[in-house]
């Protein structure tokens, strides 16, 4: 059987086949058991493109195969001050659930890896959450460890209601 085909390409935040993919890609992710479970809203993806057209280190991936955008990642581009060199931290990996378990994953991860190279990147960070095995799996066989010390993601949310 012959595996199939997967290109790459960066996302163009001003192409309308670029905004369908990620739209597409985004509420499959937010559906997923991993996401929020919700759909994603024609208003909350319009302000998703502004806020993304307004940060200079965005880096989106699309992955394609036979016509279609079957894969995403969300990606910033930030600064190892202990490297001095720019670095890539994924946000978010999404692939479709038809095309999970068919490499497409890991041909994304490729991608990011060979525009981390271009642009010479020190390093490529990304975080998981701690009950998504299938997520940690991927990501062990393309060579992501856990860091030495081991780190925590942690979080201060912000009430922008009350400013």
């Amino acid at each position: 059987m012959t595996r199939p085909s997967y290109s790459y390409v960066e996302l163009d935040l001003d192409d309308p086949d670029h905004q369908t993919a990620l739209f597409n890609l985004m509420n499959a992710y937010m559906l997923d058991r991993m996401g929020c479970e919700k759909p994603l809203h024609a208003d909350s993806f319009k302000e998703l493109v502004c806020g993304l057209k307004n940060q200079a280190n965005y880096l989106g991936v699309l992955v394609k195969s036979q016509g279609k955008y079957i894969a995403l990642s969300n990606c910033f581009v930030n600064f190892s001050t202990f490297k001095m060199s720019p670095l890539i931290n994924i946000h978010d990996l999404i692939v479709l659930p038809d095309y999970r378990g068919k490499g497409v994953g890991r041909f994304l991860i490729q991608s990011v890896k060979a525009i981390a190279r271009k642009r010479d990147c020190c390093k490529i960070t990304l975080e998981v959450r701690n009950d998504n095995k299938t997520a940690q799996n991927l990501y062990l066989s393309k060579g992501f460890k856990e860091c030495n010390p081991p780190m925590y993601f942690w979080e201060a949310t912000i009430d922008r209601a009350n400013n």
